[in-house]
């Protein structure tokens, strides 16, 4: 058999088995600013980025360690979970173009941050094994 058709045939055999192992643990990529026309949403609605604060690799993996959680709206402020960064960030609109203007680190080092909410001047910040809680001035 020539070996260019035999090369080519492994190839393909290759790329098969990387996507039938990819869509078999649920492997996909994460969602681009330049991907969002490919969301098919109902008639009247819009989608845009806010913020792009993935800081980490372009595949999305499911489970625990996947990209940003449960958010928070306060004061103009977007509080947003990273679980893989172990961070809380605060993503401020100061000029109410419904764009994030900056990314600022509220908390770091937490063990797999997945949620926030806000109640009387606290936050509550689910992590792996407990609740941790933080005033908010």
């Amino acid at each position: 058999m020539n070996k260019k058709i035999v090369l080519i045939v492994t190839i393909a055999i290759a790329v098969l088995l990387i996507i039938i192992v990819a869509s078999f643990f649920g492997i996909k990529p994460a969602i681009k600013s330049g991907s969002l026309e490919n969301i098919s949403l109902p008639e009247g609605f819009k989608i845009d980025v806010f913020a792009d604060i993935s800081g980490g690799s372009s595949i999305s993996y499911p489970g625990p360690n996947s990209g940003p959680r449960m958010m928070l709206l306060m004061d103009n402020v977007l509080f947003v979970t990273i679980p893989n960064t172990g961070k809380v960030v605060a993503l401020p609109d100061e000029n109410g173009d419904k764009k994030a203007d900056r990314v600022v680190t509220f908390i770091d080092k937490l063990n797999n941050p997945h949620g926030i909410d806000y109640f009387d001047g606290w936050s509550a910040i689910p992590v792996l094994s407990h609740t941790n809680f933080f005033w908010l001035f």
